[in-house]
C-alpha cells in the first residue's frame, strides 16, 4: 500500500512540476521557450485558465498525498517498533531461561574433606 501511494504521490509531483513549466509567466516560461506551442495546442487564451486550474488541482490532491503518507509512514513505524518491542522482549525471556538452566545448581550440603 506505502509503495503504491509513493509511486502516485511522484507521479504528482511531476504532473504538477509540468503544468507550473507550461505555464506562461514574466520570462514566458516553457510556452515561449517553445514559441507559443503549448498555447496554440491548448487553445490560446483557454490554455492559461486551464493550466492555472489544472495547478490548482494538482496542488491540493498533491497535499492530501503528502498527509496520507505521512500517517501511513507514523502507522508504519509503529508497527514496526512495537513488533520489535515484542521481540525483543521474547529475545529477553529466552536468554534468561537460558541462563538460569546452564547455572550450576548449588550445592545443599557441604562436601566433607577426607584427611
Amino acid at each position: 500500500m506505502y509503495t503504491f501511494l509513493m509511486i502516485i504521490h511522484i507521479i504528482l509531483a511531476i504532473a504538477l512540476i509540468v503544468v507550473i513549466l507550461a505555464q506562461s509567466s514574466k520570462g514566458g516560461g516553457l510556452d515561449g521557450m517553445l514559441g507559443g506551442a503549448a498555447s496554440n495546442m491548448l487553445g490560446g487564451e483557454n490554455a492559461s485558465k486551464f493550466l492555472k486550474n489544472t495547478t490548482k488541482v494538482l496542488a491540493v490532491i498533491f497535499m492530501f498525498s503528502c498527509l496520507i503518507l505521512t500517517m501511513q509512514t507514523k502507522n508504519r513505524n509503529q508497527i514496526e517498533a512495537s513488533g520489535k518491542g515484542v521481540e525483543i522482549y521474547k529475545k529477553q525471556q529466552q536468554k534468561e531461561a537460558a541462563n538460569q538452566q546452564t547455572l550450576p545448581a548449588e550445592p545443599t550440603q557441604p562436601q566433607e574433606t577426607q584427611e
